[in-house]
């Protein structure tokens, strides 16, 4: 009787853990009004999100990478979200840059879309790139990503 107890435990504990690598049970609620939720969760589909920032050079050196991906793959969206402190730098940046930020859209979502993706507040290592399919985290890169290893995984999920 005590094996089989142990046992259910076991699978019970085994069940919530691979849930929790696919469902984030926290934050959604905190980000249901925002932009991001109605333009991007609410949908069906896939959607990337990569966080970054100006002074990142790694973060820089992959944007013409995401723009190859985004010309390549009309059925994901691709947004990005800036962790800058420096406004103004932001600002000009994209005014060179046309990329798909929503920062400024969703200037008072930041943390808890952050806390949705999985993403800490405090910045370990960026750029942070997640795929979303159909409202949940899928997948989480940490570090630039390669060309072909993230469109194998984007294949993977359509």
């Amino acid at each position: 009787m005590m094996k089989k107890i142990i046992l259910i435990l076991v699978i019970l504990i085994g069940v919530v853990y691979i849930s929790s690598k696919f469902i984030n049970f926290s934050g959604n609620d905190e980000i249901k009004d925002s932009p991001f939720q109605k333009e991007y969760l609410d949908k069906n589909g896939i959607v990337v999100v990569n966080i970054w920032a100006t002074w990142c050079k790694p973060c820089l050196s992959e944007m013409p990478l995401f723009e190859k991906l985004i010309s390549e793959n009309r059925d994901v969206k691709f947004v990005f979200i800036s962790i800058d402190e420096d406004q103004q730098k932001l600002k000009e940046y994209l005014s060179k840059n046309k990329i798909n930020d929503i920062t400024f859209s969703n200037k008072n979502y930041i943390k808890p879309i952050r806390s949705f993706l999985g993403s800490g507040d405090i910045v370990e290592v960026i750029p942070e790139t997640f795929i979303i399919k159909n409202g949940k985290v899928v997948d989480k890169s940490v570090g630039g990503i390669e060309y072909q290893e993230f469109m194998d995984k984007l294949q993977s999920f359509k």
